[in-house]
């Protein structure tokens, strides 16, 4: 895997910008309908600047439950250079057009999440 770009950093501040990643917990209903929705959605991604980081479906890719309760059949997570970025890749009419696709295809949940923006 190709390493992380340097960060950008928020204007008028000395720290870089967060991260955004956008999670999907996917299960698929139509396969092929849902092929269809990847080329697009990783077009858009591509589009924005962002990454896919995870997605293939268990078992094949590795989706292991360490805690809890967590059923998962997909876990897609995306990565962008700002949440802002990320936010804006989502409500996207290029992405939204997309994502129809995605809904008619599988159900599931899809969650923003703002990365670290310093070191531990």
């Amino acid at each position: 895997m190709a390493p992380s770009p340097a960060p950008l950093t928020v204007p008028g501040a000395a720290r870089p910008a967060p991260r955004g990643y956008v999670v999907f917990d996917l299960e698929i209903h139509d396969p092929e309908g849902y092929a269809a929705y990847r080329l697009d959605g990783q077009a858009s991604i591509r589009r924005f600047g962002g990454r896919v980081l995870s997605g293939d479906p268990a078992p094949e890719g590795v989706v292991e439950l360490l805690e809890g309760e967590w059923l998962t059949r997909r876990l897609v997570i995306t990565e962008f250079p700002t949440i802002d970025i990320a936010r804006s890749w989502y409500h996207s009419d290029l992405y939204q057009a997309a994502a129809r696709k995605r809904q008619a295809t599988s159900s599931g949940r899809a969650l923003l999440v703002g990365g670290w923006d310093r070191p531990w």
